[in-house]
């Protein structure tokens, strides 16, 4: 916990509220006011973004500075960097083609690649979207060490993974291990991007952040909107405002709490008949824990007892109910976004500063919200 602040502050703080992107109520006030605080408080860090949603209703906090010691406290249009929550918007649209027939879970990435380029097999079994879209292609974290001096998310390039790609041998039969991998999804947005037809950005855009209308979700932000990125801090540092579209489906995207509680409603809306279908796919559960040989990397917002589609599933335990989530982290910033399936609750959480075990405690936090907001 960083030093204790004077009361005046901490009062004053919970009344740094962004405009909400839905009516908010007293009962989200409460739950939220108190608990963000001490959030932000145990986070260290210069800022800090949470939205809440529960039904119709929606709550948008900002926390403390967008840049430590500027006096500007976040809102719902400060610009964050989502991380690896990039990931599930990458499988969304995984599941939205493959509900329209474009494409099929189980096909092999290799169906998907440019001529000329190859994928690795393991004796006769190929890597398929389903084991990009669930870490267990048998594909490594990254391709190597980031080189030096290199703008956060712009490595590896399609070029570079590819041809790492050519070369590399699977260490095991895909679907067998889940290790957490990002060139994996970098990989599926490419063959995301061969079978809807157009690059990704454009896809993106068109199937999900400008039709539910999320404007500052992307990967190419505006100098205004670079003109509102929060400054991260932390383990790395801050990076410049940048295109990121080299490493899009694995942790490129930049967004504001105003979008990610749009994103959030719709994920919760799976009695809506227009996106249930897709919703079904991406939050059904494809990898059990108990069913693979080893499980690795997915712990750090609590212990992972399935995969969906890039979504993590931790089981109920005590009184916290069952939860989705997707954490994410880089550049000066951590991520969070978690939802309670059938109880139309959920949140969103980011913080400018990276210590990996200052974010254990928070998204432990964040889950101890969602019990209060979805009682077992």
């Amino acid at each position: 916990m960083p030093h204790a602040r004077p009361i005046v502050l901490i009062l004053c703080l919970v009344a740094w509220l962004a405009p909400a992107a839905r009516a908010d109520t007293p009962l989200l006030r409460e739950a939220t006011g108190l608990m963000g605080t001490a959030m932000w408080l145990a986070s260290g860090a210069p800022g800090m973004v949470l939205v809440a949603a529960r039904g119709h209703d929606t709550l948008v906090q900002g926390f403390g500075e967008t840049t430590r010691g500027n006096g500007m406290a976040p809102d719902g249009r400060s610009l964050v960097r989502l991380g690896s929550i990039s990931k599930v918007f990458a499988t969304e649209l995984l599941a939205g083609l493959a509900a329209e027939g474009k494409l099929r879970l189980t096909d092999p990435l290799q169906q998907y690649a440019a001529t000329g380029r190859s994928v690795p097999r393991f004796v006769d079994r190929a890597i398929t979207l389903l084991d990009l879209a669930t870490h267990s292609a048998g594909l490594p974290r990254e391709i190597g060490e980031v080189p030096a001096n290199t703008i956060p998310f712009t490595w590896p390039t399609n070029e570079e993974r590819w041809s790492f790609l050519a070369g590399y041998m699977l260490p095991w039969a895909p679907g067998t291990v889940a290790a957490y991998s990002n060139v994996g999804f970098d990989l599926l947005a490419d063959a995301l991007a061969a079978a809807g037809g157009k690059d990704y950005p454009a896809l993106l855009h068109d199937r999900i952040t400008g039709r539910l209308g999320m404007p500052d979700t992307g990967v190419a932000p505006t100098r205004e909107q670079c003109g509102r990125l929060m400054t991260g801090s932390g383990l790395g540092g801050p990076g410049p405002c940048a295109d990121t579209d080299a490493t899009v489906g694995a942790g490129g995207l930049y967004s504001t709490g105003n979008d990610m509680a749009v994103w959030l409603h719709h994920n919760l809306g799976d009695n809506d008949p227009a996106v249930w279908p897709i919703l079904a796919l991406a939050h059904a559960v494809y990898r059990q824990r108990q069913a693979m040989t080893a499980a690795i990397g997915f712990d750090e917002a609590g212990p992972m007892d399935g995969l969906a589609l890039g979504w993590v599933v931790v089981a109920a335990h005590g009184h916290t109910p069952l939860i989705m989530q997707k954490s994410g982290g880089g550049s000066g910033f951590m991520s969070y976004v978690a939802f309670v399936p059938g109880h139309d609750v959920g949140l969103f959480v980011a913080v400018n500063r990276v210590d990996f075990t200052m974010f254990n405690s928070l998204t432990a936090a964040a889950s101890e919200l969602l019990a209060s907001l979805a009682p077992r």
